[in-house]
């Protein structure tokens, strides 16, 4: 009798027997990483977002000095002289610019060509320049849409940034539970890269399928990004999967800050690049998840800009992870070889 109730007992108090010092570091492993993951995501989205300004924003200029339009502007912009209107309309088509004024002395006219793609923040920003320059030359100013098959209210790089956002969310949570499922069956490393390779393209077609032909956010661009987004998918489950074996839990809150937190903070699928920070600005070049999203709104709206990058850093990612996992597997396998011994 007294067994049986000790039994049920111990059942119902699980941490008994677990060294107190065992308790306390789990508890306080949990406490941090959850505390240190919102935190940071709060820090990070509050920074980017809160009061965005630009930064080196480039434009380029025609039929003026543009020098003195630099000046005029101050360091947030970078004002570039293009040799005619046609040449700076096609830096705007390839998004190396954000914006082009033209001066027109014949027509008296100053010329805003801008791209809808961007979003209204951008042309709020440039539009002052515009409207001064036309003012001080007793002008008139037009404002053209260079894209005006996407509507001003449209906000395709929001969509594309939701929608690599979910994909990279499916990596980090794919790596927790292959970490449970994995250590439960005890699948080999070969079960578990397959699945996460399967994950991956399936996860990528699916958010390929939405973002066009479905809901046309990127037009044109299906066949380039199903890849890119399957890379991005796997590059985030294999690099928590490889942190989570390499440091253990706090691998956790590693892989959601860079994926969660930073990768999505500077995607710049909300805020062009030039509206991050200097700093921010080298994160995002650095993680796939910027990468992925610029190299997909270039497929579809910029003649490709972006689009070895989008395929690039996160196959990079990937390969480096891939890679820390195999030699992790082969280090336990050696170790849980029993050793012989000489009779």
């Amino acid at each position: 009798m007294n067994s049986t109730i000790s039994a049920v007992s111990n059942q119902r108090h699980p941490a008994r027997g677990i060294p107190r010092h065992v308790l306390i570091r789990a508890i306080l492993t949990i406490a941090v990483s959850a505390l240190l993951t919102g935190g940071l995501f709060s820090l990070f989205y509050i920074a980017v977002f809160n009061a965005p300004e630009p930064h080196d924003l480039p434009m380029a200029v025609t039929g003026i000095d543009a020098a003195k339009i630099q000046a005029a502007a101050g360091d947030g912009y970078d004002i570039v002289s293009a040799r005619d209107q046609q040449a700076g309309l096609d830096w705007l088509a390839r998004h190396d610019v954000y914006g082009m004024i033209a001066i027109d002395a014949a027509r008296r006219q100053v010329e805003l060509s801008y791209t809808s793609v961007d979003g209204s923040a951008v042309l709020a920003y440039m539009q002052p320049i515009a409207q001064k320059i036309a003012e001080k030359a007793d002008m008139s100013l037009l404002v053209t849409n260079a894209t005006p098959q996407v509507a001003a209210n449209a906000s395709p790089g929001r969509s594309v940034f939701f929608a690599v956002f979910g994909t990279a969310l499916t990596g980090f949570v794919l790596s927790q539970a292959l970490l449970s499922v994995g250590k439960q069956l005890r699948l080999p490393l070969r079960i578990r890269l397959g699945i996460m390779a399967g994950v991956s393209i399936v996860a990528g077609l699916i958010v390929s399928i939405m973002l066009d032909p479905w809901y046309q956010i990127a037009p044109g661009a299906f066949w380039q990004t199903w890849p890119m987004v399957s890379l991005l998918c796997l590059s985030a489950v294999t690099t928590g999967t490889a942190l989570l074996d390499l440091v253990g839990p706090f691998g956790q809150v590693i892989t959601a800050v860079l994926f969660v937190t930073l990768g999505n903070a500077t995607a710049t699928g909300i805020l062009p690049m030039p509206f991050l920070t200097p700093p921010c600005q080298a994160i995002s070049r650095l993680l796939p998840t910027g990468n992925v999203v610029r190299a997909v709104m270039g497929e579809s709206y910029f003649q490709g800009n972006g689009q070895l990058l989008g395929y690039l850093v996160p196959a990079i990612w990937s390969a480096a992870s891939v890679a820390a996992l195999i030699v992790v597997d082969a280090v336990r396998d050696r170790h849980s070889r029993p050793i012989d011994t000489a009779e």
